[in-house]
């Protein structure tokens, strides 16, 4: 055989090799594609969990603590009717569900494939909204909530004021 015909010989070797490692890239792109697909719905539904648990906690809160729920009711009607321990309470109180609500709302958005656009939470929180007491509690304190948050809350706010003057 001369040179020539071992250059030959190579580049068809050159070829197959090139081929089957085209063919194991394709096979391992489409396995990690795969992996990536698991893994976003394996955290799209961790975050689902993460924002039921975190609703529950809250509900269980008033549920399991009757004087909690009767000051948390207190605080909506009239703020300025607290005192003291009580008002610092309640405060409080709203200070964490609006804190879980954020983390909520921040999870919605990274997710971004919610099928019911966070109706929901939303409802919830207007319902708070909707009350005196939670109102003039925004407007005295400051909120370190995340700017795509306080777009929502303040959106919730604006719509429960358009229906009312309606």
């Amino acid at each position: 055989m001369t040179i020539q015909d071992w250059g030959a010989i190579g580049e068809i070797v050159g070829a197959i090799a090139v081929v089957a490692s085209l063919i194991y890239l394709a096979v391992q792109i489409r396995q990690n594609t795969q992996q990536i697909s698991h893994s976003i719905e394996a955290t799209r539904i961790a975050s689902l969990e993460r924002n039921i648990q975190s609703a529950n906690r809250m509900r269980e809160l008033l549920i399991r603590d009757r004087g909690l729920a009767e000051l948390f009711l207190a605080g909506m009607r009239e703020l300025d009717a607290l005192h003291g321990a009580d008002k610092m309470r309640f405060e409080l109180l709203l200070r964490n569900m609006f804190t879980e609500f954020q983390g909520a709302y921040i999870r919605h958005l990274s997710i971004g494939d919610d099928p019911n656009k966070f109706e929901g939470p939303g409802r919830m929180i207007e319902r708070i909204l909707e009350n005196d007491g939670a109102r003039r509690f925004l407007q005295q304190s400051e909120t370190d909530w995340r700017p795509e948050f306080r777009a929502f809350v303040d959106a919730r706010i604006t719509a429960i004021d358009s229906r009312r003057k309606s």
